[in-house]
């Protein structure tokens, strides 16, 4: 047995305890996308329109992306603990002052500014602390706590849809502030950089040893043609998402087997995640980038395939591979980051890479809205879906730095 398996990756219990603490921050961060169970409330209550109560999501993105570049800086100057504490108290004041909320500015400043940056610092710092345990492992971790993420959004969402039955819209918000405040601020207790001597030593899994400062990774190509795939891969994830309801509805008029579908997708973007992850690192980033994006176009063919000739299975089929492969999108990212740039500025590293959604947003589910407002069919939009996954492809292969798994060492 080689030096490189003695004191290569060991989940002990030490780092078993800090995995779990993390994918538990992950769960209560998820609540971000539990927005949509508030437009109806809101808009019955204010009379408020569905283009401004969307706004106030696309704020929260917009704001989620600043938090992250924030929590970079943050880092340099404090501790992983006193960052997630201030994410809490972020969380916590956006959720409290949203529920005295009596104008469309002050929704927009309480919940798309203050909660949403709150989200994004936690997001990143927790993320780019967890990494360091592992830096052999980073797309099965990052695969882990992105499930997480997600599953997050699914519980919350139905959790404040159960309460705001019963107490209101204000009452849910408060609600939730205390609960979400209160424990990522129990999780940032536990949150801690790993020191010399609990980590892997093995650090010969990239082909440049080197860790990138921010400049020096703005100044490399790779960065650019990864970002333009990230964007790309993103927008086309969140349009299948966004529209799997409606798009089901259009080809089999059943709302119920149409909210099923959007489950199934769901569900296979958390599989998604946690799958590819574990193959990033075993296989290496240029192998499974290329399978994530041909999966993305096979998932988007399917669907228009669907559309054509009316099929169930194609449908069904099309939406796991495409909820599959979106969320194996999400989980390479802070892995090839972390491998290719380097830990030692990860957190500003990943906080710049991850103003990515902020165009994804546009270029997919805005843009993808537009063209069907304008002709009214699926199978048009899902074609410009398909245009994105090209795109996405000539980025991929424009990539120059990879991530190349260490040799494994022989048995004998």
């Amino acid at each position: 047995m080689c030096d490189d398996e003695v004191k290569g990756f060991n989940l002990n219990k030490i780092s078993k305890f800090y995995v779990v603490n993390a994918f538990v921050g992950f769960l209560l961060l998820g609540s971000f996308f539990a927005w949509s169970v508030f437009v109806s409330p809101l808009e019955a209550d204010f009379g408020w329109t569905r283009s401004q109560t969307s706004l106030n999501f696309s704020i929260s993105i917009v704001t989620f992306s600043l938090g992250g570049l924030a929590a970079g800086g943050l880092l340099k100057t404090k501790t992983p603990r006193q960052v997630t504490f201030f994410s809490a108290a972020c969380i916590l004041a956006g959720f409290i002052l949203s529920s005295r909320t009596q104008t469309l500015l002050e929704l927009y400043l309480f919940y798309g500014v203050l909660f949403g940056f709150g989200v994004g610092v936690g997001y990143t710092v927790l993320i780019s602390t967890i990494l360091q345990w592992f830096p052999e492992r980073q797309g099965f971790i990052s695969g882990i706590l992105l499930m997480g993420y997600g599953l997050g959004g699914s519980f919350f969402g139905n959790a404040a849809f159960s309460i705001m039955n019963a107490f209101g819209w204000r009452n849910t918000f408060t609600a939730l502030g205390l609960i979400l405040g209160g424990a990522i601020f129990l999780v940032g207790l536990n949150v801690k950089r790993p020191s010399s001597g609990q980590i892997s030593r093995n650090t010969n899994a990239l082909k440049s040893e080197s860790d990138y400062r921010p400049g020096e990774m703005l100044h490399d190509w790779t960065f650019y043609a990864f970002y333009v795939r990230h964007v790309t891969a993103i927008a086309v994830g969140l349009s299948i998402l966004g529209n799997a309801a409606p798009f089901a509805n259009s080809v089999f008029r059943d709302p119920m087997l149409a909210a099923a579908i959007g489950g199934l997708a769901s569900i296979f973007n958390g599989l998604g995640r946690v799958t590819v992850g574990f193959i990033f690192d075993k296989i290496g980033s240029r192998k499974t980038l290329l399978i994530c994006t041909g999966g993305m176009f096979l998932g988007v063919l399917l669907l228009i395939s669907a559309a054509i000739s009316n099929s169930v299975i194609l449908l069904v089929t099309g939406y796991a591979a495409g909820g599959f492969f979106y969320g194996s999108n999400v989980a390479c990212a802070p892995g090839f980051v972390g491998k290719v740039y380097g830990l030692r500025d990860f957190a500003v590293n990943y906080g710049i890479f991850n103003t990515g959604p902020i165009f994804s947003s546009f270029v997919g589910p805005y843009a993808l809205g537009i063209l069907f407002t304008w002709t009214g069919s699926y199978v048009i939009t899902h074609i410009m879906l398909l245009g994105l996954c090209c795109v996405g492809f000539a980025a991929n292969v424009s990539i120059k730095k990879h991530y190349v798994p260490p040799a494994r060492c022989s048995s004998n």
